[in-house]
């Protein structure tokens, strides 16, 4: 049973209920014997009310009477032993089992006093504050005014005088501080808002002076008002300044050219830039700050996201999260849209988790082809071995021949066979090496061209006599098909011939005897010229045109392919063509099909036609 005061009149052996539920409430509540209406006893909050030591130690509550029989409003007085009687309105309502009465009275008068006696401290305290003290009216009038450092306002002191507020601050200060003020008037405790005042240029000083305004209510009806500014120029900039280095670093990661996630100590999400986002890793209903990233990760794989096989589904979440939590070497995963990403992450020095993912999927395309093209290599120079090693054997062996005279007297007709033969083998390296070589120069970009005007019929009847014994070997049909009208080609008139040659060549080897070759030049509808070659021998799948003009690449397999099992070649004709050509400006098609023959056109733009 919690002790009465001292303070308390003598009273009758008395048995109070427990009342220690209501000794911190908020509300003041007290205990009066209902007959004479003693205070027998009170809570923190009442004491802080009716305190009685200021009181005069006993307290009694007039009227008193008859202990109610439901709790109802009355008006009461409270008074003393000495000191001033306190008049208030209180609910008093029965206390079950005993005479007394229980008494509440409004919180808010309790605060009311509080605040008047914080009043009182704040206009003490105010005459020493160092910057700025206003009294005003509810009008904006200065009533009094104190300034620690006026000359720091940028404002003259006499301006205060006699003053409004709307009329002493700029209007850009003085707006906010009204509104305040009419907060105020209108009932409100306090109010507070920053404001803006000029700096002294005087002093040196750049920028406007930033001041935080605090209003109070020095009277009930709101008609005196205090208004205390203080001076925060200094942290409102250092605030502006850790702003503006927020912002720049946000900034920064967001123009990062990998995806930045950033996972606190927690595992919860932070933050992730716009790559991140555009990466569509994750989802984007769940992928908000505060997840987890194990949630993100299941619900990842529920969706599909990763090109995993189900039975390694496990090993590599384990394999995923042991990354994300311990750091390591960086790793790659194919989505099943078919892109790869490469996983780095590392951790921060609080525990968080930062997480780089860069799409890698051009990289892995290209060594995708490097790897190809290396294949290619190597089958070209298992080939390119064999197209070298027939020749020599072929010149080793007649010059043996020659040199043994193994063929009878030296003025045997059949020595100037073999000679011929050496001559052919000979003809057909040197073609191979010297192909070999523009294509490395034009790679390399240090193929020259030695340009001029060339009359594209002379060309043409040029690479057809030098092809004409072969043709007729072969016995094939080579003719040409050219207008009266063509223009002069402004370009390099070997290489033009050097790519009919290996076109009519080209042709030649894969048009079975009794076919065509045909030779034709036409001007196209934007104004270039076309020289385009023609058969109608045993052509290609189109699928395989693209490897048809790709160097180091052999579309024709003697063992398994008819096509070549009479004829070889270097299989550089075609892609040291396509080059030339493009080295002109210009570009190549083919069309083909097996059984139909094929067509290749080599344009010259409209640039290079003379006289157009």
């Amino acid at each position: 049973m919690p002790s009465l005061s001292a303070t308390m009149p003598a009273l009758p052996e008395l048995t109070l209920p427990d009342l220690t539920l209501l000794t911190d409430l908020a509300t003041p509540l007290w205990l009066v014997r209902a007959e004479d209406g003693g205070v027998v006893w009170l809570n923190r909050a009442a004491r802080k009310l009716l305190d009685p030591d200021a009181m005069g130690g006993t307290l009694r509550m007039t009227p008193a009477g008859p202990a109610p029989t439901a709790a109802a409003e009355r008006a009461v007085t409270i008074r003393g032993a000495g000191g001033e009687a306190l008049s208030l309105t209180v609910r008093i309502g029965p206390v079950p089992g005993c005479y007394l009465a229980l008494v509440e009275a409004p919180a808010d008068l309790a605060a009311r006093q509080e605040v008047a006696r914080l009043n009182e401290q704040l206009v003490a305290l105010s005459y020493a504050y160092p910057d700025l003290r206003f009294e005003l009216r509810r009008d904006g009038s200065i009533l009094d005014f104190a300034a620690g450092s006026p000359a720091a306002l940028g404002i003259p002191a006499q301006r205060f005088l006699n003053g409004r507020i709307q009329e002493v601050l700029p209007e850009a200060a003085a707006g906010p501080l009204v509104e305040a003020l009419e907060r105020v008037a209108a009932g409100a405790l306090t109010a507070s808002v920053d404001i803006h005042l000029p700096v002294n240029r005087e002093t040196g000083g750049e920028g406007d002076a930033v001041f935080q305004a605090r209003l109070v209510a020095l009277s009930d009806d709101g008609d005196r008002i205090l208004c205390i500014l203080r001076n925060i120029t200094g942290r409102a900039r250092a605030e502006q300044r850790a702003e503006r280095a927020h912002r720049l670093l946000l900034d920064a990661i967001d123009s990062i050219g990998e995806g930045f996630v950033l996972y606190d100590a927690e595992d919860r999400l932070v933050l992730f830039n716009r790559r991140y986002r555009d990466l569509k890793i994750s989802n984007p209903d769940l992928a908000q700050p505060g997840t987890l990233f194990e949630s993100l990760l299941h619900d990842g794989m529920r969706r599909g996201l990763y090109r995993i096989p189900p039975e390694r589904a496990e090993d590599w979440i384990a394999r995923r999260l042991d990354l994300h939590r311990h750091g390591g070497p960086p790793m790659e995963v194919q989505l099943a849209d078919g892109r790869w990403l490469r996983i780095e992450e590392r951790r921060t020095c609080d525990g968080g988790t930062v997480g780089l993912r860069t799409d890698i999927t051009d990289l892995k395309a290209r060594a995708l082809e490097l790897a190809a093209a290396n294949r290619r290599k190597s089958d070209y120079v298992h080939h390119l071995s064999h197209e070298l090693r027939t020749p020599l054997t072929a010149v080793m062996g007649f010059a043996e021949i020659l040199r043994d005279q193994l063929l009878g007297p030296p003025g045997s007709p059949r020595y100037g066979e073999a000679a011929a033969q050496i001559v052919a083998a000979g003809d057909y390296m040197l073609e191979l090496i010297n192909n070999l070589l523009d294509l490395a120069r034009i790679e390399a970009g240090r193929l020259e061209l030695h340009e001029e005007g060339c009359p594209p019929a002379l060309i043409v009847d040029a690479t057809l006599s030098m092809m004409a014994a072969r043709a007729e070997r072969s016995g094939v049909a080579l003719s040409a098909r050219l207008p009266a009208d063509l223009p002069v080609l402004w370009a390099d008139p070997s290489l033009v011939r050097q790519m009919l040659t290996n076109l009519v060549g080209n042709a030649l080897k894969f048009t079975d005897p009794g076919g065509h070759v045909t030779v034709s030049a036409e001007r196209d509808a934007a104004g270039g010229l076309i020289l385009a070659v023609a058969d109608d021998g045993r052509g290609m799948p189109p699928e395989r045109i693209p490897q048809a003009l790709t160097a180091f690449a052999q579309i024709h397999d003697p063992a398994h392919d008819r096509m070549t099992a009479t004829q070889h070649g270097s299989g550089l004709g075609l892609p040291l063509t396509a080059a030339l050509v493009e080295l002109h400006g210009g570009g190549i098609a083919v069309d083909s099909a097996p059984g139909r023959g094929t067509t290749v056109r080599l344009r010259f733009p409209s640039e290079r036609v003379m006289g157009c």
